[in-house]
């Protein structure tokens, strides 16, 4: 047995462990509002059979309503105050919102793809950024949100390593604040793997985000095993995709030597649809397209 994963682009993530799949903050589309994406989508394989969606604010390139509804994920873990719009924008389906405010944890019995399920663990963590949804008056969303990150526990990922459980955080969405202390005492131990964002999609990053240097400061106090940057390199604002320049590239690679340079964490460099696969006991194993080791 062995857990994927699977940057899709942005902040989509796709994690397969135990017989069950979690994406967090799905974009699975060309172009949503006024961004569009440059690399080509995934296959829609690369995200079906979803059972668990996390969405860690209501910004529609963290939390777009079509994607959600094709993914038809069994749960949809919503940021505080956000359960009930969610619930009745996503209708009626297969989806059931909960909502986990920062602070608490929720268990959720996952039903795996070989029977049975597993019961996995998330718990809100905080973050410093806005979380309203931009013109949400549109549409009947909360007048305020709030930005919360998220630690999954998935019992039973790494079997052949004591613990056998594997925590995933998802940064999400956020600027510098002290909140490394909060994601290792939700843990109880670093993360074994971390996705943490690293820039954005204009020509400014703006106020409430990381830039590469201020993630890797965050990933080396964490120190979590593996540390993956997302959140760059995939949208851009309507006819300016021409004038990025070295957007697109730069900040995962600037993300990537500065994380070297901490020396507490590995970083790994994703590209868009590629996967990271970890063996039993949590090791690198080789990522696809399997010709060589991980980018680091």
């Amino acid at each position: 047995m062995s857990a994927v994963l699977r940057w899709l682009g942005h902040s989509t993530a796709t994690l397969d462990a135990a017989g069950v799949r979690i994406v967090t903050d799905p974009v699975l589309r060309k172009g949503l509002a006024h961004l569009r994406r440059r690399p080509p989508l995934s296959p829609r394989e690369d995200s079906a059979g979803c059972q668990l969606a996390l969405v860690s604010h209501l910004h529609h390139d963290h939390c777009d309503l079509p994607s959600l509804r094709r993914l038809r994920a069994d749960w949809v873990v919503a940021p505080p105050g956000a359960g009930p719009w969610l619930q009745r924008r996503l209708g009626r389906g297969p989806s059931t919102v909960v909502e986990v405010a920062v602070g608490e944890q929720r268990t959720l019995p996952l039903r795996r793809s070989v029977g049975g399920h597993v019961d996995v663990v998330v718990t809100a963590l905080p973050a410093h950024h806005a979380g309203h949804r931009t013109l949400g008056g549109l549409d009947g969303a909360p007048p305020h949100g709030e930005a919360v990150g998220h630690l999954l526990r998935v019992p039973g990922a790494l079997p052949g390593r004591d613990p056998d459980d594997l925590l995933l955080w998802a940064v999400g969405d956020t600027g510098e604040f002290p909140g490394d202390t909060a994601v290792l005492a939700a843990g109880g131990r670093a993360p074994d793997v971390a996705l943490v964002p690293v820039g954005g999609w204009g020509h400014t990053l703006g106020p409430h985000h990381l830039d590469p240097r201020q993630a890797a400061d965050l990933v080396t106090r964490v120190r979590p095993g593996l540390a993956v940057p997302v959140h760059w390199g995939t949208l851009h604002p309507v006819a300016l995709g021409r004038t990025m320049g070295d957007r697109f590239v730069e900040p995962g690679r600037r993300f990537a030597a500065e994380v070297a340079a901490g020396g507490t964490s590995t970083a790994v460099l994703l590209r868009h649809g590629e996967v990271l696969r970890l063996d039993a006991t949590g090791r690198v194993v080789g990522r696809a397209p399997l010709d060589g080791p991980p980018t680091v």
